[in-house]
């Protein structure tokens, strides 16, 4: 099964085809582009994330293989995307001369300054990789991070802990929203005192990640388990910032 770090590698390398001129002759060529941006929607008309949008998604009313990919450079467009749905983005920018002269710098300077990703869409386009998840335009696009959050499928100890399984974030004892944050566990390593190391993937605007999208150490700090009134929560340090509060979810 494809891991949580496996799959964000896909992004880090997304296969982009154009043609390039020389001078002398057109030739195909293909750009390996990294998605390292964070994006999350914003349809407020003005708004940078409405003109990253608009810029991304323009021009391709009359255009027959714009429509017949619309949905997927719709998803990319709203840092919803997967892999494929970045890449496809990217080849309209392309063949619609958004880009000029294409080359891999240029094509990797307009992923950077309008396409990017949000926690939820990372998660959910790697549960529909894995077969946990259906790929519908409504569940890639309109599955929040606080819908992760369900105390049926809470682990309750760390010794439960599994690759896959999720991480979101809380405020005090309740599920935090507006906007709240999930991220998958790629391992966990309990230690011999309460705690523990765990390696994660997220999407995050932190002002601690480079790049956006990534893959990093978490250091448990406390584990709080009340009697199981309230999932057990996990207090960890990430990006530099201690006192991050996150309950462990099973994906299904």
């Amino acid at each position: 099964m494809t891991t949580p770090v496996q799959f964000m590698q896909s992004y880090r390398n997304l296969s982009v085809g154009y043609v390039r001129d020389t001078g002398v002759s057109c030739q195909e060529s293909t750009a390996t582009i990294q998605l390292r941006t964070y994006f999350m929607m914003n349809w407020t008309e003005g708004t940078e994330q409405r003109n990253d949008f608009n810029e991304v998604t323009s021009g391709g009313r009359n255009n027959a293989w714009f429509r017949e990919h619309r949905d997927q450079i719709l998803n990319a467009a709203m840092g919803k995307g997967s892999p494929n749905d970045y890449k496809l983005a990217l080849e309209w920018a392309v063949a619609s001369g958004k880009i000029r002269n294409p080359s891999q710098a240029s094509i990797q300077t307009f992923c950077d300054e309008h396409l990017g990703i949000d926690c939820s869409g990372f998660v959910t386009n790697y549960l529909i990789a894995i077969g946990q998840k259906t790929s519908t335009p409504s569940i890639v696009r309109n599955t929040p991070a606080v819908s992760y959050f369900e105390s049926t499928r809470a682990i309750n100890s760390i010794h439960d802990i599994r690759s896959g399984h999720l991480l979101v974030w809380m405020n005090g004892d309740q599920v935090k929203r507006d906007p709240g944050h999930v991220a998958v566990i790629e391992s966990f390593s309990p230690q011999s005192t309460q705690g523990g190391s765990m390696r994660v993937v997220e999407a995050t605007g932190a002002s601690g990640a480079s790049p956006k999208l990534l893959d990093s150490m978490y250091t448990v700090e406390q584990i709080i388990d009340r009697n199981r009134t309230v999932p057990m929560i996990l207090v960890v340090r990430r990006h530099g910032v201690s006192g991050n509060r996150a309950v462990v979810m099973r994906a299904t």
